[in-house]
């Protein structure tokens, strides 16, 4: 089976915002917002496929993992959502699907529910405010703002406009796909950067199943 975008476009943009780190917080107007002092000591940035810490005291499924954390400062980072496929992101499954809120699972002691509703903060009623933080090597948790970020495709941006745009909050910005691979140098780099990361002994990985 052939290898496409969307099997590995969280660990793709995740090396090129820890190779761009400032050019990625400038293009997309966090820096502003970010720690420049604490960045510059060259402290991990990129973060993924991490699990929410508990919310209100209550948990989530393990499924509940945030795509992308890009890191502001010491104690707080960005959450970012990654949908590089061409189909299936339509208004109406947004809405219906990923969007439609969560709710309790396990007798009340975890949430269940799209990342994108646990993002927009669509818990049920009752349910005690907090702060939504992820945790990492270092100490402590970061937290997580309330803005957040969705990187797709352009043409996929472009067809969420008017009525057909997805009943996001205003808390969500947009992040063109496109324009990160441009930031980060092009067509040349890109390439170059895909081929180390598809670099690995296919046989050994998925024949003798050695590494991960």
């Amino acid at each position: 089976m052939a290898v496409s975008l969307s099997h590995f476009g969280e660990t793709l943009v995740a090396r090129m915002v820890s190779e761009l780190r400032g050019d990625f917080l400038d293009l997309c107007k966090l820096n502003g917002s970010a720690d420049k002092g604490f960045l510059a000591n060259g402290h991990e940035i990129a973060f993924r496929e991490r699990p929410l810490l508990p919310y209100g005291g209550i948990g989530f499924d393990g499924a509940s993992r945030v795509d992308l954390v890009v890191r502001l400062s010491k104690d707080e980072g960005t959450p970012f959502e990654i949908k590089l496929g061409a189909t299936r992101l339509s208004k109406t499954r947004i809405d219906e699907e990923w969007l439609s809120g969560c709710d309790f699972s396990h007798g009340g002691k975890r949430f269940r529910g799209n990342m994108m509703s646990i993002l927009e903060r669509k818990f049920p009623k009752g349910v005690l405010l907090d702060d939504l933080r992820i945790e990492i090597a270092e100490k402590p948790p970061l937290k997580l703002t309330p803005t957040w970020f969705v990187i797709a495709k352009n043409s996929v941006l472009q067809s969420w406009r008017g009525k057909d745009r997805p009943a996001f909050s205003n808390r969500v910005r947009f992040l063109p796909f496109e324009d990160i691979v441009d930031r980060y140098g092009g067509k040349k780099r890109f390439n170059k950067v895909v081929e180390e990361l598809l670099s690995f002994d296919y046989y050994d990985q998925w024949v003798k199943g050695k590494g991960s």
